[in-house]
């Protein structure tokens, strides 16, 4: 005799029933508000699904299958939902701009591990979750890098032109980080400290440049040696989706750092020229028309 469809019961064991549901929130986050409907156990399971991937602010492209979200609708979750849910359901943030609200966005996600922002000045330094393991910033902070960012592996310092930049204390902040592996560039003004940092740090595993000038770097030659080292050139009028890279990232682990770390071990085994840094250019799907 078939369940009537108001019958909260399960048909399948409960942990095949949980999987298929979860497998099915991952691949698209934004079904979770349909799906959370089905039965009470079903929201219980997924609902953190939801907020695990944050994007906030304007961002040049989403990806496909991932809710929008705004600043005020997640300040409502944090004041309405059970204490704890945030601090938990939210790993991955990005806030490309800065607004009222952000810091105590960012000091209710205490449990984030990657983080995307434009600049971390002191207030947002002020709630940095202890759990950060990557790092995407256009400007880091100086003061009190080792303590503040005691587990961070991966660093991506994007960088803007405009900014004055401290180059020894960046490179003695950096050189700081205990975990540090994974760091990256967009800004020709840090190019002086690279060969110093690679020098420096010999934990670093991956050192990622991208640029649109194909003009020679400051010490290029020598930091080709070094199979660590890799360079992106863009083409003329385009620039690095890094958006859509930084989804790709959370969704299922091909982001840069991914294809970067392949290429390097190529360097290693001899698959391509050990001297040669120069990352192929990638698909148009990470590239996109530059913007004034």
């Amino acid at each position: 005799m078939a369940l009537p469809l108001s019958d909260d019961r399960p048909v399948f064991p409960p942990e095949i029933e949980r999987h298929i549901f979860e497998l099915s929130a991952l691949a698209r986050p934004v079904l979770v508000p349909k799906l959370i409907f089905v039965a009470w156990r079903i929201k219980q399971w997924i609902e953190p699904i939801l907020y695990r991937t944050i994007v906030l602010g304007r961002a040049r492209s989403t990806m496909d299958g991932y809710p929008a979200f705004t600043s005020e609708a997640l300040l409502s979750a944090i004041q309405t939902k059970a204490p704890g849910f945030i601090a938990t359901a939210v790993q991955n943030l990005s806030i490309y701009d800065s607004a009222a609200g952000y810091e105590e966005i960012l000091s209710a996600c205490t449990g984030v591990t990657n983080l995307r922002v434009l600049s971390l000045d002191t207030a947002f330094s002020a709630h940095i979750p202890s759990t950060l393991t990557q790092l995407y910033v256009y400007d880091f902070p100086h003061e009190s890098s080792a303590f503040l960012f005691s587990q961070l592996t991966h660093l991506d310092v994007m960088g803007l032109n405009f900014l004055d930049i401290d180059l020894d204390a960046f490179h003695s902040s950096v050189a700081l980080l205990p975990h540090l592996t994974h760091v990256s560039f967009s800004d020709r003004d840090y190019t002086p400290i690279f060969l110093r940092l690679l020098r420096g740090c010999p934990k670093i595993e991956v050192f990622f440049y991208c640029d649109q000038d194909d003009e020679p770097l400051l010490d290029q030659e020598t930091l080709a040696e070094d199979p660590r080292f890799v360079v992106l050139r863009l083409r003329a009028g385009t620039m690095w989706n890094w958006d859509y890279d930084w989804l790709m990232g959370v969704h299922c682990g091909r982001d840069y750092w991914y294809r970067v770390e392949r290429f390097i071990q190529k360097r290693r085994s001899g698959e391509v020229d050990r001297f040669n840094p120069g990352l192929n250019r990638t698909s148009k799907r990470y590239v996109s028309p530059g913007m004034a």
